[in-house]
């Protein structure tokens, strides 16, 4: 669900681009994103956010691209703004 330009946002996606929702990105959120994407787990479900939480590059799928977006910003210190989307756009 996304508010049309200039509107509020109804969006509520506080877990995007954090597997773990505990607000910190590292290791355990790129082992999430890794079971997601290769192992075939279930992602998990927020029902106010039109994407996953292991979605960061908001494509639809998670993949590869994903997995390298959450290592960058877990390990390479990347900036989160520039690798993860906004769900809510």
């Amino acid at each position: 669900m996304t508010a049309p330009r200039g509107a509020p946002s109804a969006c509520v996606c506080a877990c995007h681009a954090d597997p773990k929702c505990d607000g910190v990105t590292n290791v355990l959120d790129v082992v999430g994103i890794i079971n997601v994407a290769f192992r075939g787990l279930p992602e998990p479900i927020d029902p106010d956010c039109p994407k996953s939480r292991e979605d960061v590059d908001c494509k639809g799928v998670v993949g590869v691209p994903d997995v390298v977006h959450m290592v960058n910003v877990a390990f390479r210190g990347q900036d989160p703004a520039s690798n993860f989307c906004d769900p809510c756009a």
